[in-house]
C-alpha cells in the first residue's frame, strides 16, 4: 500500500500545537531573501504496529490555496527525513558553488528544491518524536550555519515550552502517549547532496510523543 497516499487524520489540538512555532520559524527564515520556502513537522506514529513518519500540519507559509498535506505518513528512512531519523542528526544540503554543480550530483532527480533540512527533536531516551522539514529553491540557504544555529534555539525553546505542559496547565488538553512499534523502512534514502552536521539537538526532557488531544474536563 502507498502510504503517502492514506493520510490519517492528525488531532487538531496536535496541529494547533505546532502551527505556531512553525510560523515563527517561516517568520524567521522570510527575514532574509528566500524562493518557495516550505516547511512542516513531521511525528513519529504507530500504525498497525509500525512506526512511520506523520505530517503534522500542512506546509507553510499558509494561504487559501495550501493543500491539505497533514496527515500525510512515510517510511521512517524517507529522503532527508529518514536519514535524519536514522542518524539521530541534523541533515541539510551541503555548500554548493553553483547550481550547474547541484543539479549534476543530483543527478536528473525531479525536483526544483535546491536546498533542504530536517532537524529531528529527541525524547528523554534519545528517540526521535519529532522531525521538522524544510526546504526551498534558494541555492545554499541551508548551508548556512547561523541560520541552522537560530533554527534550533527555537527548537529548543518549543521543546522546553512542552516538557512545561505535561503537566498541563490547560484542564481540557492532554498529551495522549502514542505506543512504539517496529520503524517501517520501505522508503528510498536521501538524496547524495545533502550531509549531516554536528549540533547539539533540540530535545524534550519528559515529552516521550506528541499526540495533543482535547481531553475530558
Amino acid at each position: 500500500m502507498d502510504v503517502h497516499n492514506h493520510p490519517e487524520p492528525v488531532p487538531p489540538a496536535s496541529q494547533i500545537a505546532v502551527l505556531p512555532f512553525l510560523s515563527a520559524v517561516e517568520g524567521l527564515l522570510s527575514a532574509t531573501p528566500v524562493d518557495k520556502l516550505r516547511l512542516t513537522i513531521h511525528r513519529v506514529m504507530n500504525r498497525e504496529g509500525q512506526e512511520f513518519l506523520q505530517q503534522v500540519c500542512p506546509y507553510l507559509p499558509l494561504s487559501d490555496t495550501s493543500k491539505a498535506t497533514g496527515g500525510r505518513t512515510f517510511p521512517v528512512n524517507d529522503g532527508i527525513m529518514g536519514a535524519a531519523y536514522e542518524s539521530r542528526k541534523i541533515y541539510r544540503t551541503g555548500f554548493y558553488a553553483s547550481d550547474d554543480a547541484l543539479q549534476q550530483d543530483l543527478e536528473g532527480e525531479q525536483t526544483k528544491a535546491k536546498s533542504w533540512l530536517a532537524m529531528p527533536f529527541l525524547g528523554p531516551d534519545d528517540q526521535v518524536v519529532l522531525i521538522l522539514f524544510a526546504e526551498c529553491n534558494t541555492l545554499n540557504y541551508f548551508a548556512d550555519d547561523d541560520r541552522i544555529g537560530q533554527i534550533v534555539a527555537m527548537a529548543k525553546g518549543f521543546c522546553r515550552l512542552h516538557d512545561y505542559l505535561q503537566d498541563s496547565p490547560f484542564a481540557n488538553l492532554r498529551n495522549f502517549p502514542l505506543q512504539k512499534g517496529k520503524p517501517n523502512r520501505d522508503g528510498g534514502g536521501a538524496f547524495g547532496v545533502q550531509e549531516p552536521i554536528d549540533c547539539e539537538l533540540p530535545k524534550f526532557i519528559s515529552l516521550t510523543s506528541f499526540n495533543y488531544e482535547a481531553a475530558a474536563a
